[in-house]
């Protein structure tokens, strides 16, 4: 009974600490673990528990002799692995004015790229949808989101097709019963050459754009979406940080 409370306290504790550091710029110091255990009225045994669980996942450095340091912010709830990117939000925080339009789904054979990143044969059938995120009436964002076609029913599938649900991984991980697991993410960047698809959405406006390729895998390490993203960053900022709630 007195490990839940100790644990239920912990919880508490980090819970607010998170709140703590999401307001300390990266590279400020925090108060000492003293000031920190009056003020949130718990043992410094309780904050130092939870001060080395922050820095064993990298969010604070503790130096000996000077302090405890934040190094980078906690994570929010919907920055989790079990949902999309969520791309108006952060255009938002930009101080532009984010809208979203759903392009479609395509159903095409996989091919040899698809195959290699699924593990399933080129004339098996995946499904991609695409979706045009825009930032003040301009472009900014082209998501393609791609998964075999034999993970939904026929059923999910007339489901998926009639919802304006914008969080494709949350349907499909509710849908096959899996849960995520981590997101392999390769940055590059596409020069004007690389997309002449979208073209006719930049405005003639011809620079380079954000290349992302990821990859999430499931809790048995099998992939399970693939996303391609080309992104105008002039709209947009992204915080690629993910983790497993």
């Amino acid at each position: 009974m007195l490990r839940q409370f100790s644990q239920t306290q912990q919880s508490r504790v980090r819970a607010q600490l998170e709140l703590l550091l999401r307001n300390v710029e990266p590279g400020e110091r925090l108060p000492s673990e003293p000031a920190l255990a009056k003020h949130f009225d718990v043992s410094r045994t309780t904050i130092r528990e939870v001060m080395s669980q922050l820095e064993t996942e990298g969010f604070v450095q503790r130096r000996q002799g000077s302090g405890t340091y934040v190094c980078r912010y906690p994570l929010l709830e919907d920055e989790s692995l079990l949902h999309f990117v969520d791309f108006p939000t952060l255009i938002s925080k930009q101080g532009h004015t984010p809208a979203m339009r759903q392009l479609g789904f395509v159903k095409q054979r996989a091919g040899a790229f698809f195959s290699t990143r699924f593990h399933i044969g080129e004339e098996d059938r995946i499904l991609t949808r695409r979706c045009l995120y825009t930032a003040d009436e301009h472009f900014c964002v082209l998501a393609e989101d791609s998964f075999p076609l034999a993970f939904l029913s026929e059923g999910q599938r007339v489901q998926l097709f009639r919802s304006n649900n914008t969080d494709l991984r949350l349907f499909l991980f509710n849908a096959t019963g899996r849960a995520a697991c981590q997101d392999e993410t390769t940055i590059s960047v596409a020069q004007p050459e690389d997309y002449p698809f979208l073209e006719s959405l930049l405005e003639d406006k011809q620079h380079p754009l954000l290349f992302l390729s990821s990859m999430c895998l499931d809790n048995h390490n099998e992939p399970f979406i693939s996303s391609q993203i080309y992104s105008d960053t002039d709209y947009i900022k992204y915080q690629l940080n993910r983790r497993i709630v």
